[in-house]
């Protein structure tokens, strides 16, 4: 095996206490040469300076660590900051809350080598819940396009790529304050990469309530809307059938969220939700009713009810 360098880029904000255990697992990879690139974005605690003693401790020939800065806040603007950086066939993003396990580098590498056209790498990730047990995320097996529109298994810590696709593709939209990975995701599946799916569990994810998404919608409402409009726009690129494809299954998402709006008490937002949804759409009276039922079944607490749409 060709041992050529991966770039793992962790954008970080105020996350003195948590980065270190993300650092520690890059470090811990059984993977060599690898190229760590940490972006601050505006830390107002110690992170800069956990992060500079930590690569003091840790840099070495085959395992370099570079701390750079991005003033303009998100996310997506940090992991563009990073990408300017990289200059490795093939890199990553990573986030400052997980944890890869020690097998992930080189699982992603030796695929790459196997397959010399592969640009996409991704494997299944797992939820750490507050017991400390391990909860897999849906995973997809087969039409990838699908799964990710309902289930976002191209997550930002759910993929290697090669670096010259995602800067031909644009990168991250940095308009974008949540989802951009889910948006990100559509728009490297509607450029047709060459993929490879590892059907095991490489990385671990801790939820944070001080996260970027959080832990409820109704506090950045509007928001998620803005990145589904971002999604829709994507697809205006994609061939007739598939762009109505696309946009039937955004639908059912903002049917869901609005749902879920409703479900965390928050009704008028969820009524207003759905029924902008329903009145946008260019759906039949039957699908509607459908639509409705989604909407019902997820504001009482359900889950999966894209199985109830087509």
């Amino acid at each position: 095996m060709i041992y050529n360098p991966l770039s793992i880029v962790i954008p970080v904000k105020d996350r003195e206490k948590l980065i270190l255990r993300a650092l520690d697992s890059a470090y811990n990879q059984s993977y060599r040469p690898i190229r760590l690139i940490v972006v601050d974005n505006n830390s107002t605690d110690g992170t800069v300076e956990a992060v500079a003693k930590w690569k003091e401790n840790h840099e070495s020939e085959d395992f370099s660590v570079r701390i750079v800065s991005e003033e303009r806040p998100g996310a997506a603007a940090a992991r563009n900051r990073g990408l300017l950086e990289v200059d490795t066939d093939y890199m990553l993003f990573f986030d400052s809350d997980d944890v890869m396990l020690p097998e992930l580098a080189i699982t992603v590498m030796e695929a790459f080598d196997r397959d010399k056209k592969l640009d996409v790498v991704y494997w299944r990730t797992a939820y750490i819940n507050s017991k400390e047990e391990v909860i897999p995320k849906r995973f997809a097996k087969f039409d990838l396009l699908r799964r990710h529109i309902y289930n976002a298994v191209l997550s930002t810590q759910a993929y290697a790529i090669r670096t010259s696709f995602i800067k031909r593709i644009g990168a991250w939209n940095s308009s974008l304050k949540v989802w951009d990975d889910w948006e990100l995701g559509l728009r490297i599946l509607l450029n047709e990469p060459t993929m490879k799916g590892i059907f095991r569990v490489l990385v671990h994810i801790y939820p944070q309530k001080d996260s970027l998404t959080g832990t409820d919608f109704h506090s950045k409402a509007g928001q998620w809307e803005k990145a589904i409009e971002a999604m829709e726009k994507d697809a205006e690129t994609a061939p007739d059938a598939l762009r109505k494809r696309i946009i039937n299954m955004l639908l059912y998402r903002k049917v869901n969220l609005a749902g879920i709006y409703s479900r965390e008490g928050y009704n008028e937002l969820g009524e207003e939700g759905y029924n902008k949804s329903v009145a946008d759409a260019n759906v039949s009276n039957w699908r509607k009713g459908i639509l409705r039922m989604i909407y019902d079944f997820t504001r009482k607490g359900g889950r999966a009810g894209y199985l109830l749409w087509i």
